[in-house]
């Protein structure tokens, strides 16, 4: 099974030990033989910055590069995007409407500020979230 996720990408800047890569993101059915009479193919660009320590000598404007980065990175950003979530709305909507006998609107009303909280706090770690989730760079 792979353990990273990669894709091809061109450097667009080098900043110090920043390097700005641009990947172009493209849909499922993209590599479908029919995508030309269908209208649901699509790509999107993309730009990844990543941290590469001597990147000012390695990488230069143009030069093709693969962006990876680990599979679990991917799988903990789904849980915090989406599992943490809906854990919340379901654990709050049971507790709201059973236990507290609170009505749907004033329920709902409450869930939205939760969920407001928890991603302002997602927010607000997204500093140590960067270090955590961090992608790396390799020529191509």
């Amino acid at each position: 099974m792979k353990e990273k996720i990669e894709h091809a990408g061109i450097v667009d800047s080098v900043v110090g030990e920043h390097v700005i890569v641009k990947i172009v993101q493209h849909a499922a059915c993209n590599g479908c033989k029919a995508r030309s009479m269908c209208s649901s193919s699509e790509s999107k660009e993309k730009m990844i910055d990543v941290y590469e320590p001597g990147a000012d000598g390695k990488y230069r404007i143009g030069d093709t590069v693969r962006v990876c980065g680990a599979l679990s990175m991917g799988k903990q950003a789904v849980v915090l995007a989406f599992g943490i979530p809906l854990a919340i709305m379901v654990v709050w909507m049971m507790l709201a409407l059973i236990f507290l006998k609170m009505t749907e609107l004033l329920s709902a009303g409450v869930l939205a500020a939760i969920l407001a909280i928890y991603f302002f706090a997602l927010y607000c770690n997204k500093d140590k979230m960067a270090r955590k989730f961090a992608f790396w760079i390799e020529k191509s």
